[in-house]
C-alpha cells in the first residue's frame, strides 16, 4: 500500500500545479484536516472538511501569477503515511518572486487523503516523520 500512497500523493501535487480542485477533493476524505505550515498570509492553522479545504485553495493561490510546486523527495512512512519534501516556486501579480522549501506529512485510508500536517522546514518533517537527513 505504501507505494501506492507516493503515488497518489505524487499525483496530488499535479493536480495542485495544474489547477485542478475537483481531483484533489475527490481523492480527501470529506472529514479531511489540512494543516498549514503557516508560510501564506490570510490563512488560518486548521482547514477541515472539503468546504475549508476549497477556501484554503481559492486563498493560496489568488495573490499568485504562476504558483508550482515541485516535489523534491517522497517517503513512505508506515503504511498509511507519506512524507513529501517540496519547493515552492511562485510569482505574485505584484511581480515578486517566492522560492521556498517546505514539507507535508500526509495520512492516506483507503485512497483518501485523511490529514496534512505542513512544515515550513525539511528538518521538522523529517524529526516528526522519525527520520534524518
Amino acid at each position: 500500500m505504501s507505494q501506492e500512497n507516493v503515488e497518489l500523493v505524487r499525483q496530488s501535487y499535479e493536480a495542485w500545479n495544474r489547477g485542478d480542485l475537483d481531483w484533489v477533493l475527490d481523492h480527501i476524505t470529506p472529514d479531511f484536516e489540512w494543516r498549514t505550515a503557516h508560510l501564506f498570509p490570510d490563512t488560518e492553522a486548521v482547514y477541515r472538511g472539503r468546504g475549508e479545504f476549497r477556501q484554503f485553495w481559492n486563498t493560496v493561490r489568488e495573490p499568485w501569477e504562476t504558483f508550482l510546486i515541485e516535489v523534491e523527495r517522497i517517503e513512505p512512512i508506515g503504511d498509511d503515511r507519506v512524507l513529501a519534501l517540496l519547493r515552492f516556486h511562485g510569482r505574485g501579480r505584484e511581480g515578486v518572486d517566492v522560492n521556498l522549501e517546505y514539507a507535508t506529512l500526509l495520512t492516506i485510508e483507503n485512497g483518501m487523503g485523511t490529514l496534512n500536517v505542513g512544515f515550513a522546514d525539511w528538518q521538522s518533517a523529517l524529526e516528526a516523520a522519525g527520520l534524518s537527513e
